[in-house]
C-alpha cells in the first residue's frame, strides 16, 4: 500500500480506503494524502471535508479512485 499513498501525495490522486475506526466500525472513505510516518497517513478526506489521520494499522484496503468498484459513495 505504501507505493500508493506516495502517488496520492506526490499527484494528488484520491484514493478509496477501507477504514476500521477505533470502535470496530468500519468505513469507506475517499482521501489524498498530504503525509505519511511509520504508523499514519495524513490525508484529506472527502466524506469529513476535512484533513484526518488515517492509522496504518486500520487501514484494510486502498485503491485508487478510478479503479473499478470506485463508484460507491465514499
Amino acid at each position: 500500500m505504501d507505493h500508493l499513498f506516495i502517488r496520492s501525495r506526490q499527484e494528488q490522486l484520491p484514493l478509496i480506503i477501507i477504514y476500521q475506526a477505533q470502535d470496530g466500525t468500519i468505513t469507506q472513505r475517499k482521501i489524498v494524502v498530504k503525509s505519511t510516518t511509520s504508523s499514519s497517513v495524513y490525508a484529506y478526506c472527502f466524506y469529513r471535508k476535512q484533513n484526518r489521520r488515517f492509522l496504518l494499522s486500520n487501514i484494510l484496503a486502498a485503491y485508487p479512485a478510478h479503479s473499478r468498484g470506485s463508484s460507491r459513495t465514499a
